[in-house]
């Protein structure tokens, strides 16, 4: 921790201004990165084709990734926007960044047909009951149950923010983990509850000061390491896979880092 408190007060005093190449450069990451971790096989430079052009090219290109790609940056502009307005986490916000990531497809795609035909409402909690599925190599090996059912979840989620907002013993880096964590765990939305999670983690650290990062799996994968965590009760797994990346983050931003007079760290192209 001793490494990364050190490089946070450095990386405080950096005036880098990114151009907006760079800026569009680091979102565009974020949804490939993010977007890759739940299965979606568009590469970087077909995301950063179809975010910039809205076109994309490429053989075997599915409706529905192309879809996620524009609703998790949907989700990733309105996150950086909380964060420029200096927001609290709340439950709405929460059940906006899930729907604006799950937005396209709920109303393009096919995908969620049968959770309409439940009564599923865009917008709010889930209303059935779900499982999380653990896999090794794609294959099932245990299905558990969430810790909130339908009529709970908004309840518990009013209560996981009312503990993260008012716990003031812990870090931020403490205090995102636990919060994607617990999303994971209670299940609380129809879908995409570990990319929600994975954006409360920046919407936090950020709110801080932190950099922008994104999850990269080349080396570790947050998923798995998710699962690890809790099935092997091994504390700091993601914790450390997160400090590790924002050290990553911050080193580069503190070499390139050119003085200036005007500081700007708020990716104008979205703001």
């Amino acid at each position: 921790m001793k490494k990364i408190i050190k490089l946070f007060e450095q990386y405080k005093k950096v005036d880098f201004i990114p151009s907006i190449e760079f800026e569009r450069e680091q979102l565009y990451e974020y949804v490939y990165a993010t977007n890759k971790l739940e299965g979606n096989k568009l590469t970087l430079a077909q995301t950063s084709q179809l975010l910039s052009n809205d076109t994309v090219t490429g053989d075997q290109i599915r409706t529905t990734d192309i879809l996620e790609q524009k609703g998790m940056y949907k989700a990733l502009s309105r996150m950086l926007k909380a964060v420029r307005d200096k927001e609290e986490l709340s439950v709405e916000l929460m059940l906006e960044l899930n729907w604006l990531t799950l937005s396209y497809l709920w109303k393009y795609d096919d995908a969620y047909l049968h959770a309409k035909s439940k009564g599923q409402q865009e917008g709010k909690f889930k209303i059935s009951k779900n499982k999380i599925e653990i896999r090794k190599a794609g294959k099932l090996i245990e299905t558990i149950e969430p810790l909130s059912l339908p009529d709970t979840a908004e309840d518990n989620m009013q209560q996981l923010v009312k503990t993260i907002n008012e716990s003031k013993d812990k870090s931020v880096l403490d205090k995102a983990v636990y919060l994607a964590q617990e999303v994971w765990l209670h299940q609380p939305f129809v879908d995409g509850n570990k990319r929600t999670g994975r954006l409360l983690i920046n919407f936090l650290l950020m709110k801080e000061g932190y950099p922008l990062f994104s999850f990269e799996s080349e080396s570790k994968n947050y998923n798995s390491l998710l699962v690890q965590q809790y099935m092997d009760a091994q504390e700091d797994l993601l914790k450390d896979y997160i400090t590790n990346l924002l050290i990553k983050k911050m080193e580069y931003y503190i070499k390139a880092n050119k003085p200036s007079s005007k500081k700007n760290k708020g990716f104008r192209m979205v703001l």
